[in-house]
């Protein structure tokens, strides 16, 4: 399953870069913000960027002074990322599943670990996490953001709905969940007119976060941020999750 992931992601690496830039709407109303906070970036911290994609957050990083080590299984995405001019980070490909990949890079060296929007994206998070204290500093920090587990996810449905029962048209809108405690993997679409679908696993947030409290690690923050400020807009999607989180950023710290 891992080795298809990789592919798929390589097939995608290309487009999502096209895409993504530095930063789509997505990424820069909720993602960098939520976990920039989180983070408290000061000059010379030095940080674990893992699955870091086309590099984008490891660059913004860098450019507050930290000194970012940014990894990714995909040899593709991290040519990309490679080939952009960029100042304090090394980019190096690394299968976070793979306990021989994580060994690679040096021990308790890091003052704190960030995964942008991939651990729903990841078959196996069980080898990464176990991995991370080793990889910190003591007290070091692990930032993460990924889809919403209760409201974001391949069981959930959004819904509009309208009525008139107050006079006039009135629009609501809301998700439907279904089996959220079931954990599950499906293909999905990333953005649309990408070359290949994408895996996606479903875990809800107990599941989530109990990997991380058997690992040594403590919730020490936790936010959901949402479309709320961004007026009307004529897609659904951004309609509902302006009082619905459509993402999950959480702090966790080693004890």
């Amino acid at each position: 399953m891992n080795d298809e992931v990789r592919n798929r992601w390589n097939a995608n690496a290309e487009f999502w870069d096209s895409r993504m830039g530095e930063g789509n709407n997505f990424h820069r109303k909720l993602i960098e913000p939520t976990q920039l906070k989180l983070l408290n970036i000061v000059a010379g911290m030095k940080i674990l960027d893992v699955a870091c994609g086309n590099g984008q957050f490891a660059r913004k990083m860098a450019s507050l002074g930290a000194r970012v080590t940014a990894v990714d299984f995909s040899e593709k995405f991290i040519a990309i990322a490679a080939s952009k001019e960029t100042k304090n980070v090394d980019y190096r490909v690394v299968d976070a599943a793979s306990e021989a990949d994580l060994d690679k890079l040096p021990a308790h060296n890091y003052d704190a670990v960030v995964c942008t929007m991939a651990l729903m994206d990841m078959s196996d998070i069980g080898v990464f996490v176990r991995r991370a204290p080793r990889l910190l500093k003591r007290g070091g920090l692990f930032v993460f953001s990924v889809l919403h587990p209760c409201f974001n996810s391949g069981a959930s449905t959004l819904v509009h709905e309208m009525d008139d029962l107050s006079g006039e048209n009135e629009n609501r809108y809301c998700v439907k969940v279904r089996d959220y405690l079931v954990e599950t993997e499906r293909l999905g679409i990333g953005m649309i007119g990408q070359p290949e679908s994408q895996y996606y696993f479903h875990r809800p947030v107990s599941t989530l976060l109990q990997v991380f409290f058997n690992n040594g690690f403590v919730l020490d923050a936790f936010e959901e941020p949402s479309f709320k400020d961004i007026g009307d807009s004529e897609r659904i999607f951004d309609n509902v999750y302006k009082n619905i989180p459509p993402t999950l950023v959480c702090r966790l710290r080693l004890v």
